[in-house]
């Protein structure tokens, strides 16, 4: 045994010893990473007699015996960089000359000889994606960017989306509602190759908008973004959920040049404090071609859903899709976590700011501001597991079976429902709907106040900032602040008939005149100039 350590030490240490040692930096986002300098590393573009190096690597010198072809050449690099590395300037070789970044034209991009540092644009995004964008653009056969003058008809919008993406339809429909050629792209197809898939799909015809919601279609360092801009396109990006929870999976400062929609305005602050140059208002709203009652191509009541005409109704999970994997290994502060429980028996609301203050981490780069969001996700459960307990046993939950042991729920768990066929119905049918919003968006609406009351059915709602955007003399009837005062509530707008369908009439009206997806289209589209 001692023989066999001793010659496993031996060979463990020759290969240390073989191993190549590589330099070390701390990249943009201020993480330390290491720079491979070997030829695999480099990517070369074949072109005309000029040559241009993309990043010459953690050792010009190196890099250079890599190609004794090009004796003579120009190069861009991002100072960030080079000045890390000791020694880098001087062994830049003799025939190597400099090139600012604004003399690397579209046409020396497309014409050149081009050699690209591959790890240069996850180690610095900011400097080296619009260079790699260029490129990619230059060569694509692109026919160049779009004149934003003239009329709506006539211009196209990219949506990027899978056959399941969130708000695929809504989006659709109200565009073309508004004259736009609607094209949906292949969102995976985007994330995993932007610098073959999008010069591919321009080179067929630019888009004069590409709206993404909560970066889809967009990978994380930001060549998809650039290439975009590059070819003159429009980039908006609706932030659905939390930002900062979204921002997680963002990898380069891009977003921060990217035309920003937010549906809780309470973010924009923070977003502009973390480096947002363009932060809007957008909140969420409703499709009548797919929830209005008189129009929704909607099915029947399902089986499941037969007996809801005095019956109070809560449609949702009890966890979103992927949490468990996003929190991984973080909990709650268990102090901070009962002094939430504690404001939400007062009917207060300890909401992601509120943890915020309590957790101080970096919003970004990273994902230290999950330690937020986990403490915001467990409030948000326990209020809506203390509501759901006060609605009672002959409430009804449409959801998965986590509501099942959910502390104090009573309420009859039944199937989950399809969103675009039998919701509609079940709304209409039922004599409430219940709407208990989450902590991470502390004035977000969710889709429950619109698609509810256009769908012609009733909805009572825990009060909620975003609720502002609304008359007051419509949601004081509908809304409870505490727990007990969810019954009291329901049992009153039951037992009023005649109130409880003037409240239908009233929303279902002021929902369709200003609540709609294509009045959220109308506000994007003014917004970005088009």
């Amino acid at each position: 045994m001692e023989r066999f350590l001793a010659e496993y030490a031996e060979k463990a240490k020759c290969s240390m010893a073989n191993r190549p040692v590589r330099v070390r930096i701390v990249n943009e986002l201020g993480n330390a990473q290491s720079l491979p300098d070997d030829p695999a590393q480099f990517e070369v573009l074949p072109g005309g007699s000029e040559v241009i190096f993309l990043g010459l690597g953690p050792d010009p010198a190196s890099t250079a015996a890599h190609f004794p072809q090009f004796a003579t050449a120009a190069y861009l690099d991002c100072p960030a960089m080079a000045d890390q590395i000791d020694g880098w300037l001087a062994a830049v070789p003799a025939g190597f000359s400099p090139l600012a970044p604004e003399a690397f034209t579209p046409e020396r991009a497309a014409s050149a000889t081009i050699v690209r540092y591959r790890p240069g644009l996850k180690a610095f995004p900011c400097f080296f994606a619009p260079l790699a964008a260029r490129v990619a653009l230059a060569r694509s056969g692109c026919p160049g960017a779009k004149d934003a003058s003239g009329t709506l008809h006539g211009k196209t919008v990219w949506l990027p989306s899978d056959p399941l993406g969130m708000l695929a339809r809504e989006l659709a429909l109200a565009f073309e509602s508004r004259g736009l050629r609607v094209l949906s792209v292949d969102r995976e197809a985007l994330e995993r190759s932007p610098g073959t898939e999008l010069p591919r799909l321009l080179a067929q015809g630019v888009p004069d908008l590409f709206f993404s919601v909560n970066f889809r279609g967009l990978e994380p360092f930001g060549l998809g973004f650039e290439i975009l801009r590059e070819a003159g396109v429009r980039v908006g990006v609706w932030l659905v959920d939390n930002p900062f929870n979204l921002l997680t999976g963002i990898k380069s400062g891009f977003w921060q040049q990217a035309r920003l929609f937010v549906t809780d305005h309470t973010f924009i602050g923070p977003l502009v404090e973390s480096g947002a140059r363009w932060v809007k208002h957008l909140p969420l709203a409703a499709s009548p071609e797919l929830f209005a009652g008189d129009r929704a191509a909607s099915g029947p009541l399902p089986d499941c859903a037969s007996d809801l005409a005095d019956k109070l109704v809560f449609v949702g999970r009890s966890e979103f899709p992927g949490k468990r994997e996003f929190f991984a290994g973080l909990t709650p502060d268990p102090a901070l976590l009962a002094e939430a429980e504690a404001m939400l028996a007062r009917g207060q609301r300890p909401d992601s700011h509120w943890w915020r203050e309590r957790v101080p981490v970096p919003l970004w780069p990273g994902n230290a501001v999950r330690r937020v969001g986990v403490g915001a996700e467990a409030a948000g459960y326990a209020w809506r597991a203390r509501c759901l307990a006060a609605a009672g046993p002959e409430a009804i939950i449409f959801g998965d079976e986590g509501w099942r042991d959910a502390p104090g729920v009573t309420a009859q768990v039944r199937p989950p429902l399809d969103y675009y066929g039998a919701l509609p119905a079940v709304y209409r049918a039922a004599s409430a709907c219940l709407n208990v919003t989450g902590m991470q968006l502390p004035a977000g609406l969710t889709q429950r106040h619109f698609d509810v009351w256009c769908a012609g059915g009733l909805l009572l709602t825990d009060a909620n900032p975003g609720l502002a955007i609304f008359p007051k003399e419509l949601t004081a009837p509908v809304t409870f602040a505490a727990p007990a005062d969810i019954l009291p509530r329901f049992q009153t707008l039951r037992a009023n008939p005649a109130a409880r369908d003037s409240l239908r009439r009233d929303w279902r009206a002021l929902i369709l005149a200003e609540h709609t997806y294509a009045h959220r289209a109308d506000t994007v589209l003014t917004a970005l100039g088009l």
